[in-house]
């Protein structure tokens, strides 16, 4: 037998919550993933850095990018491209190493590994969430080339401040997409 306070349940998160109290465990998992997050994204950035990473990942990624941008700007006016480099109606530009959209892949596949959850629900985050951070990137260079064959002197502005910051908060909503719809439904049928 035990005293009576052994026999009394757990409170539940919204129980310790009203009252206070923290379960070690809840607490637990945000310091284990932002270490585990950090941790990733400096082995990420590690790795992306080399050469090997140039010639086999950012080099064909950014001439994928401006190949698959071209039909859709010669919809719209003259347009030319070569590798990397775009040129529309008279605007010309180069996708580089920081506008192929890798960094945003990489924060968020960084953000999917380290949330607890099972591998297979990272899998699922991986193949949603990666596809669509490259549609979402090639929506930006599109739009980007628009902005300077139209409006030049805005092109600077609108690339660097805004669609830097649309960027990262698009990615980070990708993840709590994914957070929220596949893996804390489990994670509370699980409590």
């Amino acid at each position: 037998m035990g005293t009576p306070d052994s026999r009394r349940p757990v409170p539940s998160d919204r129980e310790a919550n009203r009252s206070g109290q923290a379960r070690p465990l809840r607490r637990s998992w945000f310091v284990r993933f932002t270490v585990l997050f950090l941790v990733l994204m400096l082995a990420f950035s590690a790795l992306l850095s080399t050469d090997v990473a140039d010639e086999y990942l950012h080099d064909p990624l950014e001439q994928l990018l401006a190949m698959l941008s071209a039909p859709v700007l010669s919809l719209l006016g003259e347009t030319a491209h070569n590798g990397n480099r775009l040129a529309f109606r008279g605007f010309q530009a180069v996708v580089v190493e920081e506008c192929n959209g890798v960094l945003p892949t990489y924060i968020y596949i960084s953000a999917v590994l380290a949330f607890p959850s099972g591998w297979r629900l990272k899998g699922l985050g991986i193949l949603l969430g990666v596809p669509t951070v490259f549609v979402i990137n090639l929506v930006r260079v599109i739009s980007l080339m628009i902005l300077g064959g139209t409006w030049p002197t805005l092109f600077e502005e609108i690339h660097i401040y805004v669609w830097q910051a649309i960027m990262i908060a698009i990615t980070v909503a990708i993840w709590v997409f994914w957070a929220e719809r596949f893996v804390r439904p489990r994670l509370t049928s699980a409590d």
